[in-house]
């Protein structure tokens, strides 16, 4: 395990760590990564994505495709003790940035249309007729003006407070809203952005720039992954054959979810990020980064 350079006496900060891994046995850390030479990058770019199993943030220098750190942690359920572990034995949490970008990769969530949309007092109305009744929440807006669309999306409000508690100045979206953004107005085949992750995927949907769906689905075998996607070929009567699958995220080409996906669909592209890992790329493929350079790149 490498962690950067900080403040902290090295023995204090693995007693955290220590500490993290006894007291929230379900915690775990999929992926520390870090550049030697973090601390001396101008103009550094936080970017973080926080769903109900997983919290996960990358460094990177703005307008490059620089990589200086990723680390991503999954658990059970995040709560306010995750993160306050997790923020103890990461100091460079506690760094100004040059901007910070949060992502809520929550799955609650409803794609409006703004001609039926008419106010932030039926956002939860909308919420629960496709969710059902979410105790302890808040919902939040999101206007996408380039598609003519808001996300309305629900968070615990304890993980907002404490997020905007720590990170005041951040941009904050949804995992639909950074998604759709990836969409590619040539794909008039039809086009499946599929992001993996360790229980659940992102799928959006889109053909000739119309967004057909945006969604997230969990999974225990490739074959649920497999189950999703023919189903909304046939729903969006898209061919098997012709349909052109973008995948990023947590799988290898000689998995058997990539095996699966080969035996039914034809074209099919690992989608990289644009950072160079060079201290890591023997161990980790550009594509299972993507999530998070997508993110970075909102800061452009």
């Amino acid at each position: 395990m490498i962690f950067p350079r900080n403040p902290f006496n090295p023995f204090i900060r693995d007693y955290f760590f220590l500490l993290l891994q006894q007291s929230i046995a379900y915690v775990k850390q999929i992926f520390n990564i870090t550049s030697t030479d973090a601390n001396d990058t101008p103009q550094q770019v936080l970017s973080i994505r926080i769903g109900e199993r997983h919290f996960g943030f990358s460094i990177s220098r703005y307008n490059t495709d620089e990589l200086l750190h990723l680390s991503l942690y999954t658990t059970e359920g995040i709560d306010e003790n995750v993160l306050r572990e997790i923020y103890i034995i990461h100091p460079e949490l506690h760094h100004s940035y040059y901007k910070t970008i949060v992502c809520y990769d929550n799955s609650a969530s409803v794609l409006v249309p703004d001609k039926y949309y008419r106010n932030e007092d039926d956002s939860k109305l909308l919420i629960e007729s496709m969710h059902g009744k979410l105790a302890n929440s808040t919902v939040v807006t999101e206007g996408l003006q380039e598609w003519s669309l808001k996300n309305v999306y629900a968070l615990s409000p304890d993980i907002e407070h404490w997020m905007k508690g720590h990170f005041p100045s951040a941009e904050y979206h949804h995992t639909y809203s950074i998604g759709i953004k990836q969409i590619n107005a040539t794909d008039f085949e039809g086009s499946f952005i599929i992001d993996i992750g360790t229980d659940n995927f992102l799928l959006i949907v889109s053909q000739a720039r119309k967004l057909l769906l945006a969604q997230s689905f969990a999974y225990t075998a490739p074959a649920d992954v497999l189950y999703y996607l023919l189903k909304a070929c046939k729903e969006y009567s898209l061919s098997q054959e012709t349909v052109r699958l973008a995948v990023s995220g947590l799988i290898e080409k000689q998995s058997a979810l990539y095996k699966e996906l080969y035996q039914y669909f034809l074209n099919i592209r690992f989608r990289d990020a644009d950072w160079r890992v060079p201290y890591a790329e023997e161990q980790y493929p550009a594509h299972f980064f993507t999530s998070f350079n997508d993110l970075a790149l909102c800061a452009s």
